[in-house]
């Protein structure tokens, strides 16, 4: 009995081998087994919808030839998006996957919204030799294919006349080429009318991946939904390593109110260095609020100058937060760590607190009440705040009122001492 078992053990072991080595033949060596594996390596990675091939040459032995592609409705790309490829070679010059060669011939894919692209290229040896070209892309449909980077979720707009190359080995591709970002958003910025030029490479050595090389901007226009229009010149981000290191030489020109800034940020990502020089000269923190407000900002020398805040300048801060929204960066750039702003009928109001050192605030605020039939009240409040313990803080304040139609007919200063128990102003 054991040797019946052990002949019919061999048995099915030989017959088993007979399969597999069958099977593998049919799949290595013959044009419809070789055809029928790649469809579905190529099926199971795109996960289309549908991936038809007209027709097929040779083998993986030798060489592997597939006519007219069609790929439909791929999960990674946009809905609706057709892949197609008139010609796609394969072989292996031994049987490893970094030994595969591919060639691709008049590949095109059409997207729903932009034009055609056009790629074309080899792999060989692990080497890559890839070129792509389009005359527009919508940038939404790119981000589709980062699914993971929810970051990309506020860009969109078009980049125009697309000319990509990827060459070198693919753990370390060199990307290349040139292209003209016509309109590109982001929260709320835009660049456009900006050509550029690439020349990057990527490398990875089991750690965080490093970028090398530089992007040019001939030129560009730059915008916010607040801001000052930016003039770009030509300017260069180059990368050496780490990307926070990117070395910055940005330049540009604009124009607020009758007074040219030009702008000049250089340094690293990671410590960027800004320079403002202006047409009449004026402070830098100056020129910095403009460009950052699209605004003159009149009584701005009184804060830049004396270390004051002046009612004319409450009345640009007023306008600039009712009708452009919220200050809150500007505020962190000058140290202000509060505000309250008052607006009815009776009475307009702001007010603002500044950090003097880590227990120290000085605090300003002015206030204009009418009634009906009275002339008009302005009120100066300014005082310091020291904290003495997290949520308690005492407070000294002088109070200055004067009405409107007698510039010299001021009330005496009100003094206060205030307990103050609060942790935000």
């Amino acid at each position: 009995m054991a040797v019946k078992k052990k002949k019919v053990w061999i048995v099915a072991t030989l017959v088993f081998a007979l399969l597999v080595g069958a099977l593998f033949y049919f799949l290595v060596f013959t044009t419809a087994g070789s055809t029928f594996l790649v469809k579905s390596i190529i099926s199971k990675y795109a996960q289309a919808e549908r991936l038809d091939i007209e027709k097929g040459a040779g083998s993986l032995s030798r060489s592997l030839v597939l006519q007219d592609i069609e790929l439909a409705d791929s999960k990674f790309l946009p809905s609706g998006s057709i892949l197609k490829i008139q010609k796609l070679e394969l072989y292996f010059t031994s049987f490893n996957l970094a030994r595969l060669h591919v060639k691709i011939d008049n590949g095109r894919l059409q997207l729903p919204r932009s034009r055609l692209v056009l790629f074309y290229g080899t792999l060989q040896n692990n080497l890559l030799d890839f070129n792509l070209y389009t005359q527009s892309i919508h940038l939404s449909e790119v981000r589709g294919l980062f699914p993971e980077r929810k970051d990309l979720e506020k860009i969109s707009g078009t980049v125009e006349e697309i000319d990509f190359y990827a060459k070198g080995r693919l753990s370390q591709p060199r990307f290349s080429g040139t292209c003209q970002i016509d309109g590109l958003l982001y929260d709320g910025f835009s660049l456009s009318d900006c050509p550029l030029a690439f020349d990057l490479q990527f490398k990875s050595q089991n750690r965080e991946p490093e970028l090398y090389g530089s992007v040019i901007a001939e030129r560009g226009k730059i915008s916010g939904p607040k801001t000052a229009l930016v003039q770009m010149k030509e300017s260069r981000v180059a990368f050496s390593g780490v990307l926070k290191k990117a070395a910055l030489n940005l330049k540009g020109t604009s124009v607020v109110e009758g007074t040219k800034i030009n702008v000049e940020l250089k340094g690293t990502l990671e410590r960027p260095e800004l320079k403002l020089v202006s047409e009449p000269p004026l402070p830098q923190e100056r020129l910095l609020v403009m460009l950052m407000t699209n605004k003159g900002w009149k009584g701005a020398e009184d804060i830049f100058s004396k270390g004051e805040l002046s009612p004319d300048l409450a009345r640009d801060f007023i306008d600039y937060f009712v009708f452009s929204g919220s200050g809150t960066k500007i505020a962190q750039r000058f140290g202000i760590t509060g505000f309250s702003l008052t607006l009815d009928e009776q009475k307009k109001g702001l007010g603002i607190k500044k950090e003097i050192t880590e227990k120290i605030d000085a605090t300003y605020a002015v206030e204009q009440s009418q009634t009906k039939g009275e002339p008009a009240t302005t009120t100066q409040r300014i005082g310091t705040e020291l904290e003495i313990t997290e949520g308690i803080s005492v407070g000294a304040e002088k109070e200055l009122k004067q009405e409107a139609q007698t510039d010299t007919a001021q009330q005496p200063p009100d003094d206060k001492v205030i307990l103050k128990i609060r942790k935000e102003f």
